[in-house]
């Protein structure tokens, strides 16, 4: 694809955005990121994206408003609600059950982490490492018998419903209007960004990486959600705006 085909955004959340928060609750979201994503929804006409693990529930408590208008994929893809309209699996009631037998497991007094989603489970032991193999032996057994698949990322092993990834979230976005023909830039921090830069990179765009975990596989690398934030204002710089209505 032309390198002056019109630019699209495409975002993870968690390390990229915003920081890594040690619980997934404690993350918060400044003035400053609100008005870029709208200053970048406006520049872009409309094609800025963000692709996330989280579900789209947790996604629109910590946004608000300001999300309405954005095209999100969550739930590593199994989630999307583009131009207005949702598009979802079933609700999946395996994960309420595993969060119980998980908090039974393993307690809040071991310092792990349990976050529940609308397609999946996140067990975080970043405040516990020690119990890394722990949470993964258990993680096995869990995906064994359930069906599911397991997803490894900084300091989390997450459970999660089979049939999407971040890669084809990528795929699927850059069909939609007003998507289709333009030159994706994903950037992501994780192992589940790899496939979202992977299929960037085969749509004629570029993979950029924040921080040193996926780096080999991305044409840039940036420091930390600041630097994201930076390359963003030089990318709508060099971007023509373009005519947008919410």
């Amino acid at each position: 694809m032309s390198a002056a085909a019109p630019l699209s955004l495409l975002l993870d959340f968690d390390g990229t955005l915003v920081e890594t928060a040690p619980t997934p609750d404690a993350v918060e979201i400044g003035a400053d990121l609100r008005a870029l994503v709208a200053e970048a929804l406006q520049r872009l006409g409309g094609r800025l994206a963000i692709i996330s693990g989280r579900s789209l529930e947790q996604l629109d408590a910590l946004w608000g408003r300001t999300l309405w208008p954005v095209t999100v994929a969550a739930s590593h893809g199994l989630e999307l609600r583009h131009d207005g309209r949702l598009r979802a699996p079933p609700p999946a009631r395996i994960f309420a059950r595993l969060t119980r037998e998980t908090e039974a497991r393993f307690g809040a007094r071991n310092g792990v982490v349990i976050e529940l989603k609308s397609y999946g489970l996140g067990i975080h032991y970043r405040l516990a490492p020690r119990l890394r193999e722990a949470v993964r032996t258990w993680a096995d057994a869990c995906a064994a018998e359930h069906d599911l698949v397991i997803q490894e990322g900084d300091m989390v092993c997450e459970l999660r419903l089979p049939g999407a990834d971040k890669g084809d979230a990528v795929r699927t976005i850059m069909q939609r209007q007003p998507f289709a023909g333009s030159r994706p830039v994903y950037i992501g921090d994780d192992l589940t960004d790899i496939a979202a830069i992977d299929a960037a990179r085969v749509l004629g765009g570029q993979g950029i990486a924040v921080g040193p975990r996926i780096a080999e596989h991305a044409d840039a690398v940036l420091a930390d959600p600041q630097a994201v934030h930076d390359r963003i204002r030089l990318l709508l710089d060099e971007a023509p705006a373009a005519p947008f209505i919410t």
